[in-house]
């Protein structure tokens, strides 16, 4: 390691400075390119259906996420019988953990038939991110999914900016990385300043 205080600065910059021309070049290949992957419907489909799908919340909250433009969303489809889901899930909610303060949210779509299967489950894990109940007729139908699980991340423009189908390490790895590099890419404006 670099001693030499002046030294040591210019390094960490030039790092911050590739990882920001990293994550811009990254983006810009993948937000609304085109086809998504893991996704069967057009790309007009996919970018009506992000900004007027009503979700339900266990809660009874109604929202879409175009309302939560602004910030980094993780978008996951789930269903309380996927195992594969299941495990996902408990590491997607310490990722909403992390992310909350800086612009980021994780966002749970459940595609159960039955929404006291996603209720039973999101309280038996405690989860803490937005749980909403969807149905296997709603937003993932829409967008004609091949697998679950399915995660794309929004960028803070609400484009798609990343997807990853299944629940393998390393593609929760990826996840997580890809989200944290968008966070901290394009930091969350404080109310009242100016973008």
């Amino acid at each position: 390691m670099l001693r030499h205080r002046g030294i040591e600065t210019t390094t960490h910059a030039l790092r911050r400075a590739s990882l920001a021309l990293a994550v811009a070049v990254l983006c810009a290949a993948s937000v609304d390119a085109g086809p998504v992957s893991g996704v069967g419907a057009d790309p007009a489909t996919l970018h009506r259906a992000l900004r007027e799908h009503t979700l339900r919340s266990l809660d009874g909250r109604v929202t879409t996420l175009d309302a939560l433009r602004g910030d980094v969303v993780v978008v996951n489809f789930w269903a309380s019988w996927c195992t594969p889901c299941r495990r996902e899930l408990t590491r997607l909610d310490a990722l909403n953990t992390e992310i909350a303060r800086r612009g980021g949210r994780v966002v749970a779509i459940s595609v159960d038939e039955d929404i006291a299967n996603a209720r039973r489950f999101a309280t038996r894990q405690r989860l803490k991110m937005m749980v909403v109940h969807d149905g296997p007729q709603g937003l993932a139908r829409t967008l004609d999914l091949s697998h679950l699980p399915f995660t794309m991340v929004l960028n803070r423009e609400g484009q798609v900016a990343f997807t990853t189908l299944g629940a393998s390490e390393a593609s929760v790895q990826g996840l997580v990385e890809r989200t944290q590099q968008l966070v901290a890419a394009h930091p969350a404006v404080a109310e009242g300043e100016s973008r």
